[in-house]
């Protein structure tokens, strides 16, 4: 009778086990397998689908790195297609938790701030009442990036590019639609372009030091000295000599990645 009543208990333990919350080895099973299902909702392009699969396994796991990732991913991908300033705030908290549970993870924290800092940077153009702030918080976010421990010598050269290409943007865009229409720049507006200016060439100099062949800095840096030259018109002829030099070595690294390039090509047959 023991016996009868020992083998009747084992499937009923395993039920209750089964529908007991907080049942660790279960949650996560069943965090896995509704990660699964939000992969492939995701991979449809149902992304609020995607969305909630993602959320049920995080209600299950909260830990599970990988539903953190994507449940941000499934977010940004509808911040993308509606570029609604909510879903980009959503997003931005949705990445903020990745690098909140994931604090020794610099791979995790590596990509959640790459994806922070794309999202500010549209955030900007969504709402242009707001774009300094987040502008602002778009450099903080690459900065912190680029200071990560793990960080590459590819990762700080591609973030140190970005910033100058930014702030050289900034600048072109304040004083471009005068140019266009033949007006003269008014001084208010070349006095603002003036820090700019010196980040840009700051950030691009930043991005060459640590990886003196990135060709699309040295072709920037030729830009920043044009703008340099729309408010010191005095140093027009340095600026000048300055911006050549910057395009004869873009010019010449193209041709050296070139020919590299075919070197280490196969042959044809």
């Amino acid at each position: 009778m023991k016996t009868k009543n020992k083998y009747f208990l084992l499937p009923a333990l395993l039920a209750l086990a089964l529908a007991t919350p907080g049942c660790g080895v279960v949650n996560k099973l069943r965090a896995k397998n509704s990660l699964n299902e939000g992969v492939r909702e995701f991979n449809k392009g149902k992304y609020q689908n995607a969305e909630d699969k993602f959320s049920r396994a995080l209600e299950l796991s909260p830990e599970l790195t990988n539903a953190q990732l994507y449940y941000a991913q499934a977010v940004k991908a509808q911040f993308d297609q509606i570029l609604s300033e909510d879903l980009g705030k959503k997003t931005i908290a949705a990445y903020d938790n990745v690098m909140s549970k994931n604090a020794g993870n610099d791979t995790a924290i590596d990509q959640a701030l790459a994806y922070k800092a794309n999202i500010y940077d549209q955030l900007a153009r969504v709402n242009p009442e707001r774009a300094g702030e987040y502008k602002q918080l778009q450099r903080e976010t690459l900065e912190k990036r680029a200071n990560l421990a793990s960080a590459t010598s590819k990762t700080k050269a591609d973030v140190y590019y970005t910033l100058g290409v930014g702030y050289w943007k900034e600048s072109y865009d304040m004083n471009a639609g005068y140019l266009q229409k033949n007006r003269s720049v008014p001084p208010e507006i070349l006095q603002k372009m003036k820090p700019l200016v010196q980040k840009a060439h700051e950030y691009l100099q930043r991005a060459v030091s640590v990886d003196p062949d990135y060709a699309n800095a040295w072709f920037y840096e030729k830009l920043v000295f044009i703008e340099e030259m729309k408010y010191d018109p005095a140093r027009m002829n340095e600026l000048k000599a300055k911006a050549t030099a910057m395009q004869d070595k873009y010019i010449a690294m193209q041709k050296q990645q070139q020919q590299q390039a075919a070197s280490e090509a196969p042959p044809s047959k």
